[in-house]
């Protein structure tokens, strides 16, 4: 069964820069929230808890929404005594620089890193590794995987979110729908991640052995009218260009009407923008 996200309001920290504090209202704060809940309510409830000596990787981090995530969750004697946070993307990994350069984490270093190939990265040095909506986004998963198995300790402990129903897909497809049916749908990252088991699938063989992986469901609905408007703003904006291909000038300006009527279904259908995702816990 899945379980509610218990942090439908966690506060932005303050410290997060401009860009980064678009970026998380832009996805609604969905990706913010479900890992802080997950580290509330299943990494700091297992065998492998984060504990003010433990190393941790942010990997693929975007603008270090992970560490954003422990700061928020964990008292500050309690965080860890040292955090590399990563992105392939330039302008994200200074925007986490620039955000968590201020927090109160005792030493926080930001690099540009493909997660894909962390050579630069000791074998069995991080205690835990957070890999957070980003499996899907590679070009090769299974390396992903087997780079956070590789530069975790004996016993350290991986955490990998990845969509089950990415609200965001369903919206933009109904409102394509609304104007342009005959059209392709805009497709989806390795939409094979939504699938039952694949997540798992992948992890296994990586490197985990089955009996160390744990699979959680969880459920976020985003109902408030501040993250509602972060992620109509997303859908409606130029991130989402490609959702219009092949539109007359005539179509593009029914766009954002349309984006907005679909958000409103969305809302009549579950209460508010539901989000699902799958979480995977697997110790090395």
């Amino acid at each position: 069964m899945a379980s509610q996200a218990q942090h439908p309001h966690l506060p932005l920290p303050d410290y997060f820069s401009k860009f980064a504090s678009n970026y998380v209202r832009q996805t609604g704060n969905s990706t913010l929230n479900i890992l802080a809940d997950v580290i509330t309510e299943n990494v700091q409830t297992s065998a492998h808890p984060v504990r003010p000596d433990s190393v941790v990787h942010d990997t693929a981090a975007g603008p270090g929404i992970g560490a954003a995530a422990l700061v928020a969750c964990l008292p500050k004697d309690q965080l860890p005594k040292e955090m590399l946070v990563s992105d392939n993307v330039a302008m994200m990994v200074s925007a986490a620089r620039e955000s968590l350069v201020a927090s109160p984490l005792p030493h926080v270093d930001c690099k540009e890193l493909d997660s894909q190939d962390l050579s630069s990265v000791p074998n069995n040095y991080f205690t835990h590794s957070i890999n957070n909506f980003s499996i899907f986004t590679f070009v090769r998963p299974a390396d992903a995987v087997r780079e956070t198995y590789r530069t975790l300790r004996l016993g350290g402990l991986a955490v990998v979110t990845c969509w089950r129903r990415f609200a965001p897909m369903f919206i933009v497809h109904a409102a394509q729908k609304k104007i342009r049916p005959d059209l392709p749908l805009m497709p989806t990252p390795s939409p094979e991640f939504y699938e039952e088991g694949v997540l798992q699938k992948v992890v296994e063989e990586s490197g985990f052995a089955k009996d160390n992986i744990t699979m959680i469901d969880k459920v976020l609905l985003v109902a408030d009218d501040e993250n509602i408007a972060g992620l109509t703003m997303l859908i409606s904006g130029p991130m989402i260009i490609k959702a219009r291909e092949g539109y007359t000038e005539e179509e593009e300006a029914r766009w954002v009407e349309s984006v907005r009527q679909s958000v409103k279904e969305e809302v009549e259908q579950f209460g508010g923008i539901r989000f699902e995702a799958y979480v995977l816990l697997a110790t090395k």
